[in-house]
């Protein structure tokens, strides 16, 4: 019989009202998170939005540090850290020494933003987001398994950057790619990565993780699809 394993996703303050003190939601929720631990619950994830009325979690890597502090076995992450964001050593490092504070429990969702004004508040060109992405991943991966990172983009350029702590998790924490297009589901196929899909009728979710697993059996991975059971 498959096993199914139970995940939350926690929309953190998203509407707390503007007289709350955040504190006070951040506790809350991080009970919330012993709870599900104590109940043997697979996993807990946030989501991070910017110049958002729902952006209560701006920072991730810090709430997800908080809970892991206070956890024993519940696994973590964001779904999604927006990596268009970010710089990428630096996102590198901060997941990685989260997964040493939680001792290898974090699981690494991206994805690339799908709000406009978040990106425009910020100076960040929209149209461009998918390209960042791509790059600050790159970047990520190369500072999780090698001791000097040097990268030629076209939006980042290092010259032996040494990355700073490596991941618990060897080589790296699990990676999950936010989608939605048969483009997204294709590419997480081809580097063998987990898949989120918002909610959405049968009939479509169905074809999109039919997609997956063909498309990921296409690529002769090595191990167990996650998605193709």
């Amino acid at each position: 019989m498959t096993k199914i394993d139970f995940a939350l996703w926690d929309g953190v303050g998203g509407y707390a009202q503007q007289d709350e003190v955040m504190a006070d939601v951040y506790d809350e929720h991080i009970a919330l998170s012993q709870q599900l631990d104590r109940q043997g619950w697979h996993s807990y994830f946030v989501i991070e939005h910017q110049n958002s009325p729902v952006g209560r979690i701006t920072s991730p890597t810090v709430f997800l540090t908080a809970v892991a502090r206070a956890t024993t076995n519940l696994r973590i992450g964001a779904m999604m850290w927006q990596l268009p964001f970010y710089h990428p050593i630096r996102l590198a490092q901060d997941v990685a020494m989260l997964d040493q504070l939680s001792r290898g429990r974090v699981e690494f969702g991206t994805g690339i933003g799908v709000h406009e004004h978040e990106f425009i508040r910020w100076g960040v060109d929209y149209y461009k987001r998918a390209a960042i992405a791509g790059e600050v991943l790159d970047i990520v991966r190369k500072a999780w398994t090698q001791d000097e990172v040097t990268f030629d983009g076209k939006f980042f350029h290092f010259d032996e950057a040494l990355p700073q702590p490596k991941p618990f998790q060897k080589p790296h924490p699990p990676i999950w790619a936010a989608v939605h297009s048969d483009q997204a589901i294709e590419f997480a196929a081809r580097n063998n990565f987990h898949v989120a899909q918002n909610l959405d009728t049968d009939e479509v979710v169905a074809r999109k993780f039919a997609n997956y697993r063909e498309s990921w059996k296409s690529c002769g991975h090595k191990g167990r699809c996650r998605g193709c059971s």
